[in-house]
């Protein structure tokens, strides 16, 4: 299970298995970006007034918050030509399909929320060129494959992407990522090995406690770290 860490200004979640009821998944989310539009009617992304009044205009578009509209179907390549967004608010629908590597174009973004959707495929490494991204949520999907080494966006604070279907080690390149306060990782089964030094700027030694399951990211983790990671615990302060 995923238990509830210690209250803190700075978690790191790295648990295997739990619940799909665990409620500590739940807490903390950027509740002030996610603006609820209304276009219940809307069955995809394409047919919603906002998207489109933003691909008709995108120099004006600031943000893009489609979120709980339950929309269908996957998300469009043109999402890339909204190079001015900072917001992108795409959670709690039932979109499928993959993330599209276009929105690596979006040098702008400083939050982007996908979680609660059903999108599939693997991490883009597009991504990685987002760098003024500060919130990535992406939990609550079911996302397959590695986390890409290009996710070391040293802007991140808040880094969602518990109860996919990630598999691996977790890149070393993740130690540059120190304003980072929030890593969330849980239900991800797939995953093994060690928290990257330097992920957080909070202190961290030996491997991981039995209060976070006992082992670090997976069951058949190896019992040395690999060159340039090294086992890490939460501690609170």
């Amino acid at each position: 299970a995923c238990p509830q860490l210690p209250t803190s200004s700075h978690s790191v979640s790295v648990c295997s298995g739990g619940s799909m009821n665990n409620p500590y998944a739940m807490v903390a989310l950027p509740v002030v970006l996610f603006l609820f539009i209304g276009n219940t009617a809307a069955r995809s992304i394409n047919e919603t007034a906002t998207y489109q009044t933003c691909i008709n205009t995108p120099s004006s578009c600031t943000q893009l918050l489609l979120h709980s509209n339950q929309l269908t179907g996957t998300m469009p390549s043109e999402l890339g030509i909204l190079t001015r967004i900072t917001r992108l608010g795409l959670h709690d629908n039932q979109l499928t399909g993959t993330i599209p590597s276009e929105l690596g174009a979006l040098a702008g973004l400083t939050y982007m929320g996908l979680d609660y959707n059903l999108l599939t495929g693997t991490l883009p490494t597009e991504l990685g060129t987002i760098t003024n991204l500060v919130e990535m949520g992406l939990h609550y999907n079911e996302l397959t494959g590695t986390v890409p080494s290009e996710l070391g966006l040293t802007g991140l604070t808040w880094m969602y992407c518990f109860s996919n279907q990630l598999t691996g080690t977790l890149p070393s390149e993740l130690g540059a990522l120190t304003r980072l306060t929030r890593l969330f990782l849980c239900n991800n089964t797939g995953l093994c090995g060690y928290i990257p030094a330097g992920v957080t700027p909070r202190p961290f030694s030996g491997h991981c406690p039995t209060a976070l399951g006992g082992t670090l990211l997976g069951s058949e983790c190896p019992t040395s770290p690999p060159t340039g990671m090294s086992p890490h615990t939460y501690h609170s302060e």
